[in-house]
């Protein structure tokens, strides 16, 4: 994950460079994510041909990095929900 995500937790203020850095961050999350789903229907194909050991635990280990780039595109969004709640609330005390 990105230095700057895990630097900027909890921040109060919001600057536009910070949200624009946090939509990339989503974006190379979402483009990861697409990989891997290629790479595990790839290897999902495999195993229902081969049936083998080690096409499960291709298929597996695809899976579980799949599943670690969604926990941290659901964290990166809530991160992106939460600063747009704060302004949403600064804006409207203005």
């Amino acid at each position: 994950m990105s230095e700057w995500f895990k630097n900027n937790k909890g921040e109060s203020l919001i600057r536009s460079d910070e949200v624009d850095q946090l939509l990339q961050v989503i974006m190379e999350q979402n483009s990861e994510q697409k990989k891997l789903i290629n790479t595990f229907n790839k290897t999902m194909n495999e195993f229902a041909t081969e049936r083998s050991l080690e096409t499960c635990l291709e298929a597996l280990n695809a899976a579980m990095q799949i599943a670690s780039v969604r926990a941290k595109l659901v964290e990166s969004y809530e991160f992106y929900a939460r600063l747009l709640e704060r302004e949403i609330t600064r804006l409207s005390r203005q």
